[in-house]
């Protein structure tokens, strides 16, 4: 996604950007760091720290409010681009044949986890708000953002290739 966030931005800001492939954002922060990459757009946590630190500057946030882990980072929405609205989440599945009491069983397990401290401890220096939903929440906020990656890929003109 923000692979696609980074090329609406451009067309909506009206101006040229240049995909450089990367296996992830491990080996290209060093790259933004050392000024060899002008920017760079990629999941909030890899920033954080280097945010902080002095060592970078992060432009904006793609969620409805600016994120708890970097309140003095404005989102595209306040800075006039509303349509860059994306939040980001992981999400766990199961098998296609599971069922519904594996489902249920296994959403409980999650939700039980997600309320101890250590785990709440592990994800903070991810820059990851931990947030349970429901097997159907999960299944429609998974539909909507489906929706709009098609979209993002249709307005873009993207091919796999590109």
């Amino acid at each position: 996604m923000p692979h696609l966030l980074a090329g609406r931005l451009a067309i909506l800001g009206g101006f040229q950007i240049t995909n450089v492939p990367f296996a992830g954002s491990g080996p290209a922060i060093p790259q933004v760091m050392g000024g060899q990459l002008a920017g760079m757009s990629s999941p909030l946590g890899d920033w954080v720290q280097h945010h902080k630190g002095g060592k970078i500057r992060i432009l904006a946030t793609s969620g409805p409010d600016r994120a708890v882990f970097t309140p003095d980072v404005p989102t595209y929405r306040e800075q006039g681009f509303g349509e860059l609205l994306v939040r980001e989440w992981f999400g766990f599945f199961a098998p296609a044949g599971a069922s519904e009491a594996v489902k249920q069983n296994l959403n409980a397990a999650l939700r039980l986890a997600m309320g101890q401290q250590d785990i709440r401890d592990f994800v903070t220096p991810l820059a990851a708000n931990l947030e349970a939903s429901t097997n159907a929440e999960h299944a429609r906020r998974l539909a909507d953002d489906s929706e709009m990656a098609r979209r993002l890929v249709a307005a873009l003109c993207f091919k796999a290739d590109s």
